[in-house]
């Protein structure tokens, strides 16, 4: 009897306790709420569509964006929800919060292309994934348990092959088959490591002392196979070095808009995971620091050299995107809260930055057909205002002044840089040499969109439409913070001043 009251009142507090998890998560669920309804709407209305639809999406991206602020304001210190499963904190409230403004720009790209009514808003398939990788991206950020990770990034995943090839073309179809079968592979092998981590500790929860202390009695040889087997998973979300072969067909065929959510949302999330993951498995048999370093060179390297012999502004950006992961992994590398505080900084910056990108290429595409380098050539004459915003972003992804970009490198080799002189691993100063040097590299294949803008005749006149007025406020209003950030970056440092990275650093 006694047994019995002890297991009611067990459950009980199980209870109480997940229902008061669940108001934690309101943003997700504001998430599917908004997905149910752009589907029930779909269902309902059979013809213009578009304008419920748009609003449908920017009112539940407005709403959820109001309760991630909320949040921040609450929340301070972790909090542990589901019994473990995931793990809220001001990194997460921060992530999940600049995931919903990139989404936002994404729409208003969508909006701007003038395939909207066709691809984008004629039905709520588009709108329904986009929000459905919103949702993993944003579990991702708080997951702290094998399981969830594994949930969370295959709802990511899917979303994003559907993405993919849901719009018409042979390009598209073939560029989704690719990324499918990369990612099932990739997605098998990292379950499979997962496997052996549970197998070893016995439990899934990374954040459980059975899981740490478990760790220190695993031989090196199979730990080692199962952390490289789990971060293969972890990297091709991120599109780092090796798993970056999936990035340049992808980014070619997708829609501009949503190649933009692409090049930025799971990246994060996966270095968040990763952030997690290397220093919540830190034990003395995996030298972390030279398995990071030695991808991040190697991401930089050859993302920096891939992306010199490419022909599309689009395929430069994926292999642009290769080299930022080896960036951010640098943050990771320097194992430190400052390196953590930079690598935010540069992911936040990476967002506007690539954000902006895509917008301001979509519009060279909308006038032209095409996003190859030969089809821009002298429209720097007849748009220029979108031409320097355009080069503004350019120098802001290169790392020079007077942009955001420059502050963010500044920043996270100096966080490498003091990780040096205080720990003294050989491979930090090679990937600090290296980053400089990949840093100069970079600048060639930049400066080329805007070389070719103002410095070559167009090779045939262009009927361009009205739209670049438009176009230039709203180009203007994305670049503006790269500006503002290069002379007041403390503004948003003093958002990561206000995260507690001691969590995930031994």
């Amino acid at each position: 009897m006694l047994i019995s009251q002890l297991q009611h009142t067990g459950l009980e507090e199980k209870l109480a306790s997940t229902s008061q998890d669940i108001w934690v998560l309101l943003p997700e669920i504001t998430i599917v709420i908004t997905i149910v309804l752009l589907i029930v709407f779909d269902l309902i209305f059979k013809k213009n569509k578009s304008i419920g639809l748009s609003v449908i999406a920017f009112v539940g991206l407005a709403y959820c964006f109001a309760l991630t602020i909320q949040q921040w304001h609450e929340i301070e210190a972790s909090k542990s929800l589901m019994s473990g499963l995931l793990d809220i904190n001001r990194l997460s409230i921060f992530l999940k919060g600049g995931f919903i403004i990139g989404l936002s720009i994404a729409l208003i790209t969508a909006i701007r292309s003038d395939k909207r009514q066709e691809d984008f808003f004629k039905s709520s398939e588009i709108l329904v994934m986009l929000f459905g990788l919103l949702l993993g991206a944003s579990f991702m950020t708080m997951s702290s348990n094998l399981l969830m990770i594994y949930i969370s990034i295959e709802v990511v995943s899917i979303c994003s092959y559907i993405l993919t090839g849901l719009t018409k073309g042979k390009k598209k179809a073939e560029a989704a088959i690719k990324y499918l079968i990369y990612g099932a592979v990739a997605s098998a092998i990292m379950l499979y490591g997962m496997s052996w981590l549970y197998g070893f500790t016995g439990t899934l929860n990374l954040t459980d002392q059975s899981f740490a202390s478990a760790l220190n009695e695993i031989p090196q040889l199979p730990l080692s196979i199962a952390c490289i087997m789990v971060m293969g998973g972890f990297l091709f979300k991120l599109g780092a070095f090796p798993l970056h072969i999936w990035s340049p067909d992808v980014y070619e065929a997708t829609p501009t808009p949503i190649v933009a959510v692409f090049s930025v949302l799971p990246k994060l999330a996966a270095l968040t995971i990763i952030l997690k993951f290397v220093n919540l498995v830190n034990v003395p048999s995996i030298d972390w620091e030279l398995w990071i370093g030695i991808l991040a060179i190697a991401s930089m390297t050859v993302g920096n050299f891939s992306a010199l012999w490419q022909k599309d502004i689009k395929r430069m950006l994926a292999y642009s995107s290769i080299a930022h992961a080896g960036f951010l992994l640098v943050g990771i590398l320097a194992f430190s809260s400052s390196g953590n505080q930079a690598m935010l900084f540069y992911g936040s910056i990476y967002l506007i930055m690539n954000f902006a990108a895509f917008f301001l290429v979509q519009t060279f595409e909308r006038q032209t057909g095409s996003t190859s380098f030969e089809s821009i050539k002298g429209l720097g004459i007849k748009i220029p205002f979108i031409s320097s915003l355009i080069l503004i972003v350019m120098i802001s992804l290169t790392g020079l002044p007077p942009t955001a970009g420059f502050n963010s490198k500044l920043y996270i080799f100096s966080a490498l840089w003091e990780s040096y002189q205080t720990g003294g691993h050989s491979i930090l100063i090679w990937v600090f040499v290296i980053g400089l040097l990949n840093t100069v590299i970079a600048l060639f294949y930049y400066l080329k969109l805007p070389y070719l803008l103002f410095f070559k005749k167009p090779p045939q006149e262009l009927q361009l439409d009205n739209k670049e007025i438009t176009d230039g406020l709203l180009g203007t209003l994305f670049v503006l913070p790269l500006l503002l950030l290069f002379f007041r970056s403390d503004w948003l440092v003093g958002l990561m001043n206000s995260i507690n990275f001691e969590l995930w650093i031994p």
